[in-house]
């Protein structure tokens, strides 16, 4: 054993013995010790190829016997120097901010003592660009005049420019699409720096401003805050209900003695507050009081920086006067996170292969052939569109990566990333050896199979999405607590709480499906994970076109749900007929102007993508014909000005995948409309007079190449 080893080993006993560890987080960060004390040196590891803290939650970055943090808990002895305190609370955000957030990625990579670290967030990170352009003008290596260079095509505005431009920003997305693992890169950068200032990792925030390079990350989960709020909500917001749960979410993280540190900083405009998940929020009354909540706070510290996420459907002006407006004051610039093009889904495989091979799961001579499969695969017709998610892409990566190969439908790579996720590759893991993994093994114990434990995980998505209120925004994610996962695995092995005890540690250790986020609080790793298994309960009900038909009308919430139990019956029950009876449920013969028909109409035509359009194309009974139905609703949904603008767009999109049936939009023949000739007004500015002189055609409906 290594004197740098057995040193480690002693100072963690010393904070066990001091009374700074329970049991249970002694012996696990000593698994951990083996590894992290033979490949990590005691410092931080600087830039790209590297990750900054150790798997088993020892920060090696300071003293083991004081910095032991354990998730994002502190479990070491308090300080009255305030530059002592904020030192730890960087040390807990760089912990906690450090790896993918979503756990599992690599098969053991999450496991103490298995010789491999988590996948550093820093490595594969890929920076986020948004829809917003402008012209880049160089004066240095360019040709060509100024006047020349503004007519070149304008590049797209990065999220992290976004920030650096605007001190208070709203930066929406679709789900999956980044917005919290920009957070978590923001995070982890900012903090590495603060605490390695002589290292790389500013460099990884590009133009960061040098004098806003000490600014304190301050990081809030807006579901959580709301979650804390009383049932009888105060008839008017303060700046202490915001801060009231910052100091009770620093009590919790064993960290109170920051408290005062942190309040000097925001007195001073010396703090970024990222606020992740608006719309995560549970029902319109809450989110409202959240919003007030966020505005009062900036108004009390306005120096401060600000930074808020939301999905981008939640995230759009009320469709009457007579609904509340949910967004945040104009003080908010708006920006919106543009999918990943083509260069940076390669870019994004590439750095996940390198650092596969740095962390040892793939051997560095298999690295340019499994790279060159993986960038062919996801541009398949029916996977590219997928591959510009963030989250997808991984989710496509993660299946790649194990089974060497990319399903066919979206279901099925939720399915393969599920197995996964939850069984953590224990057969692997065994390396031969010829003892049951102990999940297998327990659930063996009573009698009972994976598909058992799987249908519980189904219900538990469920009910926990089931309770959310009906106006709740897109992602208000479940939080499940221990109890009720006790009460539901003791029902697999009644009676037997010991039993249930020791599958919930199992799960915690070993499985990356369930997350402890806080203790005795359990999430899944993204809301799109939890969709999926919410849809994959809904698709075994009973009367399933009627219960799906339900919850579509309860809005937005439900929508994935819906649309991932189809692709599941389609593409692993091998079930068409249930998806077409709710198609036809959704979308009858039979016109209905209404906001929610409409959006039925719109949510028919995706479900029909769901399936596969070549499935429904070929189907000369029930699927042609509903096709033809949807596509005619969908084409007077565009014509007669139906829905919002963005929801009127994607519906577009939609007919347009389908294959519109308007007459020159779809063919190449257009629909022309005769000009005669004549003299008519044009401009807006200046309004000057045309005389056309030869009578022409024009398309009835624009087309653009």
């Amino acid at each position: 054993m290594s004197k740098e080893k057995a040193n480690h080993l002693e100072k963690l006993r010393k904070a066990y013995e001091a009374g700074h560890l329970d049991e249970d987080t002694y012996r696990f960060l000593l698994s951990g010790i083996s590894y992290e004390a033979e490949t990590q040196s005691g410092a931080i590891a600087q830039g790209p190829g590297a990750t900054a803290v150790a798997s088993g939650g020892v920060n090696v970055a300071g003293d083991v016997g004081r910095d032991v943090i354990m998730g994002n808990v502190y479990h070491g002895p308090k300080t009255s120097d305030p530059t002592e305190a904020l030192r730890i609370y960087r040390q807990v955000l760089l912990h906690s901010s450090a790896s993918l957030p979503l756990r599992g990625v690599d098969i053991g990579a999450s496991d103490a003592g298995r010789g491999k670290r988590p996948l550093g967030l820093a490595n594969v990170y890929v920076d986020l660009d948004t829809t917003s352009k402008k012209h880049f003008v160089s004066f240095g290596d360019e040709k060509g005049t100024l006047e020349q260079r503004k007519e070149r095509e304008p590049q797209p505005i990065s999220a992290l420019q976004k920030v650096i431009e605007q001190e208070w920003l709203i930066l929406t997305g679709n789900p999956g699409g980044g917005k919290s693992t920009f957070v978590n890169h923001l995070t982890h950068c900012l903090v590495a720096h603060q605490l390695t200032p002589d290292g790389t990792w500013l460099a990884q925030l590009n133009d960061w401003p040098a004098d806003q390079a000490n600014i304190l990350p301050v990081v809030v989960i807006l579901r959580d805050f709301a979650a804390a709020l009383p049932a009888d909500l105060p008839n008017k917001t303060t700046p202490n209900d915001l801060w009231h749960f910052i100091t009770n979410q620093l009590k919790q993280q064993n960290l109170a003695f920051a408290t005062e540190a942190l309040r000097d900083r925001l007195e001073n405009g010396r703090v970024l507050l990222l606020l992740d998940g608006l719309d995560e929020v549970t029902s319109t009354a809450i989110r409202i009081f959240v919003r007030d909540a966020v505005v009062a706070f900036l108004k009390r510290y306005p120096r401060n920086r600000c930074l808020v996420t939301c999905r981008i459907l939640s995230y759009q002006k009320p469709e009457s006067d007579d609904d509340p407006d949910l967004r945040l004051p104009s003080d908010f610039e708006i920006a919106e996170i543009a999918p990943f093009d083509e260069a940076k889904i390669d870019r994004f495989i590439d750095a996940w292969y390198t650092e596969l091979v740095q962390v040892g799961t793939v051997r560095a001579q298999d690295q340019e052939g499994v790279v060159q499969r993986l960038k062919t695969a996801v541009r398949r017709s029916d996977l590219w569109r997928l591959a510009s998610n963030p989250l997808l892409l991984t989710v496509m990566a993660l299946v790649h990566t194990h089974q060497g190969r990319l399903p066919d439908a979206r279901a099925l790579l939720y399915e393969n990333s599920i197995n996964m996720l939850l069984w953590r590759w224990e057969e692997v893991k065994a390396g031969g050896k010829k003892e049951t993994p102990p999940l297998r093994q327990l659930l063996l114990d009573a009698g009972r199979t994976e598909m058992d434990l799987k249908r519980l995980l189904w219900r538990l998505a469920y009910e926990a999405h089931q309770q959310t209120p009906a106006d709740a925004g897109e992602e208000a994610v479940a939080a499940i607590t221990e109890s009720r996962l006790m009460r539901g695995l003791e029902g697999l092995k009644r009676g037997d709480w010991n039993w249930a005890h020791k599958l919930v540690a199992a799960m915690k250790l070993r499985a990356g499906l369930l997350l402890e986020r806080s203790p005795g609080l359990f999430t899944f790793p993204h809301r799109t994970f939890q969709e999926y298994l919410a849809g994959a309960h809904l698709s075994t009900q009973g009367g399933f076109s009627v219960e799906a038909a339900k919850l579509a009308a309860e809005g937005a919430l439900w929508r994935e749900v819906i649309l991932l139990a189809v692709g599941r019956l389609v593409h692993l029950v091998g079930d068409n007929d249930k998806p077409y009876a709710l198609v036809n449920r959704l979308c009858p013969t039979t016109e209905t102007d209404s906001p929610t028909a409409w959006k039925n109409a719109w949510l028919a035509g995706d479900l029909l993508l769901e399936m596969g359009l070549p499935t429904v194309q070929e189907d000369n009974g029930w699927g042609s014909e509903l096709l033809q139905q949807v596509r005619k609703r969908l084409a007077r949904l565009l014509a007669l000005g139906k829905l919002t603008p963005r929801e009127r767009m994607e519906a577009g999109d939609t007919l347009g995948r389908l294959g519109d049936p308007r007459p020159g939009v779809c063919t190449r023949e257009p629909d022309l409309v005769p000009v005669p000739d004549g003299k008519f007004l044009m401009g807006d500015r200046k309004l000057h007079e045309i005389d056309i002189t030869q009578p022409y055609a024009i398309g009835r409906t624009p087309v653009t190449n």
